[in-house]
């Protein structure tokens, strides 16, 4: 064995001072430990690290000549470890710097002196595997590695390190020979992958055609392939070095990182020496770092993908774009894949791009990651309930939610905007005079009519009416006509109702006509109650008035195949109309609804002490024969109360989704728009044919737009 390093040059030592009054803020300026350390760069660590993912809780192990954990860059941290290579000062010292130096790639300190690491919260084991004189001694054996890597099971190690190897490559024994040789380090090895350990070994600095023995292990050894990565380096320049060993056989599981240049005193990558100060090395000794750093933020990001699939990762975010070979000039333009694998591996890895989302995102409402009917957010989106206004849906739009990535699986918590539509508009009704057609079926009659009977007897007066609108329902037979211009909800759904009232006063001033609702024509239910009550002073004033009790088929679903929610609500449904002259008219109403509480799910909405409203008012004019209506309308809204949804939190190993309730106040915005309508009999040769409607309406969520417009025509046959 031997250690891969290159000869010593000792770098500037950087000393930040700075002073500040008591309770005067101190601005830190990281930019220059991020610029000493080119490497951080080129692999896109910065982007990473901002947002959030600095390798916090992740075990790295540097298998080499120990740590100096008294230098100022792991001030602050503990070094865990073992010291097997039979040291004096044990593993939290290093007599020879290398091991210093590739920990601090990986996790020196964010002090903005110096440098800093890739993953700089990672926590550090040292094993150290050097004597006092650096050689490795504690790696000098079959038994003697098996021994290192048992302990990576023991610490429960995530990551290890792994900046030394063999002269041999992948290629000088036959897979009999190293099972031979290796029987224990090989165990030693599956069983700390299997218990979750990413090996991360580097190619060697022989500058030959295969990765060096250790590193390329997986090439005759097939089981260890899977959670293994073996590193080749580039320059600054993002050029193959000299010095580097090329992944050759092993470039299914081989990547590239920054070693350092060729000329190290002034390319070399600048990290931590033993002694206190800072120093150039290159090689593949500190590619691998970078990869460890990589796969630490990777986890940390990811905790619930297994190694294998961290690897996976790395791998497949990894590029050739901008790398070249130093033999033929070997680019992605001017070589084949072939070509350019057997220099490169699967190319420069990426911390920016293996915490990316890298497939298309799915969103899981059955609680499996791994689901066909998962939603492809990217194509479609799922639903908030209609009828919110602009900052209730706002608020949702803003919270966080998680989605999974198709590629793996691996979980981003994203905007709720990004998952639920959270713009779009509900789809407005059409506001017009409403049809009385009492000789047809409650089967047959659409949103802008109803059918009324009014049965007269001595004893009694019946009034029998059916409509589509279970809201607006209760009061139909007060307003007729006029019963088409209150908004209908855009979040329930028709639901043809009967409602019978019977007259317990009906004088020419004050009338009171309790009713009964029910649904189905063989099978009838009760679904509903309440009273009416008309007050006309005389005949230039009425005012309507009904409370109710009724259920409606509310579309509570985030989903475009859920099936409305039959849920029961409190109406107050009140209004009027004035008579300025026989043709000219105000009518005035307006409907308060209280929606009994519903439980959230998966793919439901729940509601809590929830209310809606819907209001109009017009100016009639009425010429005895084409009718005419202006004004304004409020669509139907929720205003108060509490709506929630279990909406996805992550997922576990396994591909379970765990779920949190995401609850959301709703807030009331006064929200109106203007609409004109119009009814002008069909006549011809002095015969009434039907009439024709016509409606514009403004939309109330863009006043420079029209809402809705529509032009029917009612024949009478």
């Amino acid at each position: 064995m031997k250690l891969i390093k290159m000869s010593i040059v000792f770098g500037s030592l950087l000393i930040v001072m700075g002073c500040g009054g008591s309770g005067t803020p101190v601005s830190v300026n990281y930019a220059p430990e991020l610029s000493n350390q080119y490497g951080l760069s080129l692999i896109g660590a910065d982007t990473i690290n901002s947002a959030g993912y600095t390798g916090s809780g992740i075990k790295v192990a540097v298998v080499d000549t120990g740590i100096d954990s008294s230098h100022s860059e792991f001030s602050g941290r503990t070094i865990y470890g073992t010291d097997f290579g039979g040291s004096t000062n044990g593993y939290a010292d290093d007599e020879d710097g290398h091991g210093t130096h590739v920990a601090s790639i990986i996790g020196a300190n964010k002090d903005a002196v110096g440098m800093r690491g890739v993953a700089y919260d990672a926590t550090l084991y040292s094993y150290r595997v050097a004597n006092d004189s650096g050689t490795l001694s504690g790696l000098n054996s079959d038994s003697k590695k098996a021994t290192v890597f048992n302990q990576h099971v023991t610490d429960n190690i995530r990551v290890s390190n792994n900046s030394w190897g063999s002269s041999a490559t992948a290629t000088s024994y036959s897979e009999a020979t190293l099972r031979w040789l290796y029987p224990n380090t090989i165990s030693a090895l599956r069983r700390a992958q299997q218990n979750g350990t990413v090996f991360v070994f580097s190619a060697g600095n022989d500058g030959k055609y295969n990765a060096q023995l250790i590193g390329g292990l997986p090439y005759r050894i097939t089981e260890l392939a899977n959670e293994w990565l073996t590193v080749v380096a580039v320059g600054s320049n993002l050029q193959e070095t000299d010095y580097t060993s090329r992944c050759g056989v092993a470039a299914d599981f081989c990547v590239t990182a920054p070693g350092g240049g060729d000329d190290q005193s002034a390319d070399g990558i600048y990290a931590a020496q033993a002694n206190g100060t800072y120093v150039r090395y290159s090689g593949t000794s500190m590619a691998a770092p970078h990869v460890s750093g990589v796969v630490a933020t990777t986890m940390q990001q990811f905790p619930s993908l297994t190694a294998a699939q961290i690897v996976t990762r790395v791998k497949d975010t990894a590029t050739y774009v901008g790398l070249t070979g130093n033999i033929i000039g070997c680019t992605v333009s001017t070589c084949t894949t072939a070509q350019m694998e057997a220099i490169f591996g699967h190319g420069l890895v990426s911390s920016a791009a293996s915490t990316s989302l890298i497939s298309s995102a799915g969103y899981s409402i059955n609680g499996k990651v791994y689901s066909d009917n998962n939603l492809n957010v990217s194509v479609k989106k799922l639903y908030v309930v209609s009828g919110l206004s602009s900052s209730t849906r706002e608020a949702i739009g803003s919270a966080r939610t998680a989605v999974f990535d198709s590629f793996d699986g691996a979980t981003f918590n994203v905007p709720v905007k990004e998952v639920f539509d959270t713009v779009s508009h509900p789809k407005l009704s059409t506001i017009g005079y409403a049809r009385n057609q009492p000789s047809l079926t409650s089967e047959t009659l659409n949103s802008q009519s109803y059918g009324l009977r009014h049965i007269n007897t001595d004893k009694f007066n019946l009034y029998m009416t059916s409509s589509s609108d279970p809201v607006s329902l209760a009061a139909s037979s007060l307003w007729g006509d006029d019963a088409g211009f209150m908004p209908k909800p855009s979040f329930v759904s028709p639901n043809l109702t009967n409602q019978v009232e019977i007259a317990m006063l009906d004088g020419a001033h004050l009338a009171l006509r309790p009713f009964a609702q029910y649904s189905g024509s063989n099978d009838i239910s009760l679904s509903g109650y309440g009273m009416n009550v008309s007050l006309t002073p005389n005949k230039n004033l009425a005012f309507y008035g009904a409370v109710a009790v009724s259920e409606g088929d509310f579309n509570l679903g985030a989903t475009a195949s859920s099936t409305p929610v039959s849920r029961g609500f409190k109406s107050i449904d009140f209004g009027g109309n004035i008579s300025f002259s026989e043709s000219l008219g105000l009518m005035v109403r307006s409907s308060l609804n209280k929606l009994e509480d519903t439980g959230a799910g998966t793919n439901y909405w729940g509601m809590n002490g929830t209310s809606f409203s819907q209001a109009v008012l017009g100016l009639q004019v009425d010429l005895k024969g084409p009718k005419f209506t202006i004004g304004a309308y409020q669509p139907s809204q929720y205003n108060s109360g509490n709506m929630s949804l279990l909406m996805a939190s992550g997922r576990n190993s396994d591909g379970q989704v765990s779920y949190q309730n995401s609850s959301f106040d709703i807030k009331g915005e006064a929200t109106f728009g203007a609409f004109v309508s119009a009814s002008i009999p069909f006549s011809y040769k002095d015969s009434n044919y039907g009439d024709i409607d016509v409606s514009f309406q403004q939309s109330p969520y863009d006043h420079s737009k029209i809402g809705r417009a529509s032009l029917s025509l009612n024949y009478t046959f």
